[in-house]
């Protein structure tokens, strides 16, 4: 039986995908507040570089060497906040997909006295990418990212019922040595929140 493309994944999609937008097109109950929800634009990050690389098993891309686990390759790929030369001797390369060696280069020339690496590794289906959507840093926290899975190209051949592994590595243009706290959300919608829509496009 021959995989469902991304397109069919689409067409199967989009009669739910229309009736849950249908229930959000008309006029909310007005709110008691005009402050938009979300994240306050004075944190949000722009001037960060960003690497994605994709494993089309369901097989962490790296993981973390200085952990022992019996289990490891079974266990939730590792994240990482890497914010010294010793914190980044632990981030170990566990498969080589297409892209791996310019994942390698982009952990080696990441400078901490300047800057942060953060690697976070999701497992979306087949026929989802893997987005970042937008990137802040709280006062309380070193960073926090936003993802968001929108599907892959038309042509690509893929079943939803496949998992791969996707890495994601930032590059954030300050140091947060001995910082430990930061966090990643996700989200099917790709939308900015309200209160970042007039800081960045809206993609």
């Amino acid at each position: 039986m021959s995989l469902p493309t991304r397109r069919q994944v689409l067409r199967a999609g989009g009669a739910s995908l229309v009736a849950a937008l249908a229930g959000c097109s008309g006029e909310g109950s007005s709110s008691s507040s005009d402050v938009p929800s979300g994240p306050s634009p004075d944190t949000l990050v722009t001037d960060y570089d960003v690497l994605t690389v994709r494993n089309e098993a369901n097989t962490a891309i790296f993981r973390d060497a200085a952990r022992d686990d019996e289990d490891a390759e079974s266990s939730y790929p590792d994240d990482f906040l890497v914010t010294t030369d010793e914190e980044r001797a632990d981030v170990a390369v566990a498969a080589e997909p297409d892209g791996i060696d310019e994942a390698r280069a982009f952990v080696d020339e990441t400078n901490f006295d300047e800057q942060t690496l953060v690697i976070t590794q999701h497992r979306p289906n087949a026929c989802h990418r893997v987005k970042l959507l937008y990137v802040t840093h709280p006062p309380d926290s070193v960073v926090h990212l936003d993802f968001c899975y929108p599907l892959r190209d038309a042509s690509v051949e893929c079943s939803v019922d496949d998992r791969h592994v996707v890495a994601s590595l930032v590059r954030l243009p300050y140091s947060s040595q001995d910082e430990s706290g930061w966090g990643h959300g996700s989200g099917s919608s790709c939308h900015l929140p309200p209160s970042l829509r007039t800081e960045t496009e809206d993609a």
